[in-house]
């Protein structure tokens, strides 16, 4: 029997390490061939080279939508496109027809696109892989092109795989803008983005959580500049879009609230001037006017300024509408007080001070004897001074805390001021200070807390926290949270105070200081009027400065709307009667037609005794 030769041991393990480093580096070529073609999914087609880079970019979500009441669109966020193409990726004659091609999908300019594609170098001689073809391409062309760039009907795979090859230097870039359909409707409540998409100002701010979304995630090779390189992108997760807020805006009285303050900025040309509209039982915010206004759409240099909500921001002495709560505190705690008078001649010394009333210094009414709401209905200082000195000192301050004068209102999200009470215990005041508390002089709010306390008479007495928001959706219209009004403080005053107190309002509108201005035809409002002095911090006043005011509400019976109106140093006339009062009656007579479309049947029928004006009182 013959046998095989015999191999040595060492040549057969010689031969076994050779086949090992044979097959290993065959498949570590297959490995390094996998990642770059994964990392680089098409690069080698565009002559990549080192002078690109991997990047991670985040990727916005499309904004939510902010909604009035009634669905009305305030903002929205629209879909445009940015067209961007690698010029290496196409040989002469391709950019020849994708030039023709992109002008007749897109519009523009065949010649300028063939330009921009021969951009292949940059300024300094290095490559160039990205040039922007169009901008702010809407949807519908994007569509277009996306359709021209996408699966061909009957094509076949050969096809197919042509038409990849060819459009993939060029890339459809999303740049959504937001937009503000109505421009000039209530922009410093709307508010605005930054150009990152971010709220910073406005409900744009206050709810940009729920608004913004969650970003997505994108890879992809950008150039020297930082610019994705069109045909490397790989989207690793889509963003998740935002949610839309639906606010307690009516956008009818909203409107006409715009339209009454800019009325007030040309004829009495004050600095601003604000209007706020709320309803008195749930505490919902209708409409809050800033004028001067401006378009979102087109945002002017001095945007800072005047972009500012100083409906929220906005702290001043109110003068003569805080006799709502010294008239409050009087009647819950000066005993028999309907019967309490006084004789008024228009001045009264407080220590070595002197206060006046201004209807003296006009004429319009003569030295008699006064009660409280003969106080309030002539806006007396002298009266409302006599009535403060019958209570413990510090009952008006309790008042004004119960008012929420001094807490900042609960919006959050919103720049809010909660203005300003004297921290020393009363009893430490000057007699002059106490004077100056009793008829609005030494505290401060805003226009929101002026329209709170006017709610508080008109409700029966119920602090309510005031509320802008009232659903929140999601992209597709489903409800995902609803939102109900809150009491912030219950028994602020006693119902029969505040029945007391509106009649006393009512005199002001039918038979006081708001008589001439304010008439709101088949339908009984009652308000106050406010005009005062401009405090400098606590250095006393300015000189021929004033800040006027009013507010009110409708029908009296049974209120469904408080208006509060301010004016920061109105020239021609400095009266909140004449200056905030038309005003007033313009958005309370839209406010009653709204409320009669909203509620048909069951709203405030008018009262026909009181479609005609009020008569001129007889001369004595």
């Amino acid at each position: 029997m013959s046998r095989a030769p015999k191999i040595p041991l060492r040549r057969t393990q010689k031969r076994l390490e050779g086949a090992f480093y044979i097959f290993g580096a065959i498949f570590f070529s297959l490995g390094i061939k996998i990642v770059y073609m994964q990392a680089v999914p098409s690069a080698s087609a565009f002559s990549l080279s080192d002078q690109t880079f991997e990047k991670r970019t985040e990727l916005p979500a499309r904004r939510g939508q902010i909604l009035a009441a009634d669905g009305t669109a305030l903002a929205v966020t629209i879909d445009e496109y940015t067209v961007a193409a690698n010029p290496r990726g196409w040989s002469q004659p391709q950019k020849e027809r994708v030039a023709s091609l992109l002008a007749e999908v897109i519009g523009g300019d065949g010649a300028f696109y063939r330009t921009q594609l021969d951009k292949v170098s940059a300024s300094d001689g290095s490559k160039n892989f990205y040039v922007r073809l169009a901008r702010h391409v809407d949807e519908e062309r994007a569509n277009k092109l996306k359709a021209l760039m996408g699966p061909q009907k009957g094509e076949t795979r050969d096809e197919r795989t042509a038409r990849k090859a060819f459009w993939e230097p060029l890339s459809l870039e999303a740049s959504p803008r937001r937009h503000y359909p109505l421009g000039t409707f209530a922009p410093q409540l709307i508010g605005f983005t930054a150009n990152t998409g971010k709220g910073v100002d406005g409900l744009e701010k206050a709810v940009d959580q729920t608004l913004g979304g969650r970003p997505g995630v994108r890879d992809s090779l950008v150039d020297a500049r930082g610019r994705a390189v069109p045909g490397t992108v790989n989207t690793w997760s889509e963003p998740v879009d935002g949610n839309s807020v639906v606010t307690t805006i009516d956008p009818k009285i909203q409107a006409v609230s715009d339209a009454a303050m800019q009325e007030v900025v040309e004829k009495f040309r004050p600095n601003f001037c604000v209007a706020v509209v709320m309803k008195p039982d749930t505490g919902e915010i209708v409409a809050v006017s800033t004028a001067p206004a401006f378009d979102l759409n087109q945002k002017p240099k001095n945007i800072v300024e005047i972009a500012t909500n100083r409906a929220f921001s906005f702290a001043y002495e109110p003068g003569s509408t805080w006799k709502i709560i010294t008239a409050a505190a009087a009647i819950e705690n000066v005993p028999d007080w309907k019967n309490k008078r006084f004789f008024i001649n228009g001045s009264a010394s407080v220590g070595k001070h002197t206060i006046h009333d201004w209807q003296f210094w006009s004429g319009k009414v003569k030295p008699e004897m006064k009660g409280l709401s003969e106080g309030v209905r002539d806006s007396s200082n002298v009266a409302m001074f006599q009535f403060a000195q019958l209570m413990p000192r510090r009952v008006m301050l309790d008042y004004a805390k119960r008012f929420g004068v001094g807490e900042k209102p609960d919006l959050p999200g919103f720049n809010i001021a909660r203005g300003y009470l004297p921290k020393n215990d009363p009893k430490e005041w000057s007699l002059a200070q106490y004077a100056n508390f009793s008829f609005g002089q030494g505290m401060m709010l805003t226009p929101l807390q002026l329209a709170q306390i006017g709610s508080v008479v008109a409700n029966g007495g119920t602090l309510m926290k005031p509320m802008l928001i009232k659903e929140v959706r999601d992209a597709r219209g489903q409800l995902l949270k609803t939102y109900e009004p809150q009491v912030a403080r219950a028994n602020v005053i006693k119902p029969e105070t505040a029945r007391e107190i509106t009649k006393m309002l009512r005199r002001v509108v039918a038979e006081g200081t708001a008589r001439k201005f304010i008439f709101v035809p088949g339908y009984a409002a009652a308000g106050k009027t406010g005009s005062a002095q401009k405090a400098i911090g606590k250095t006393g006043y300015r000189a021929g400065k004033f800040i006027s005011s009013f507010v009110g509400f409708l029908p009296m019976d049974k209120p469904k709307y408080v208006v509060a109106i301010m004016a920061d140093e109105p020239k021609a006339s400095h009266w909140g009667s004449e200056t905030c009062g038309p005003a007033f009656t313009k958005i309370a007579q839209e406010a009653m037609v709204a409320l009669r479309l909203e509620d048909g049947a069951s709203a405030p029928k008018p009262n026909m005794a009181l479609m005609e004006p009020p008569k001129e009182p007889k001369k004595n």
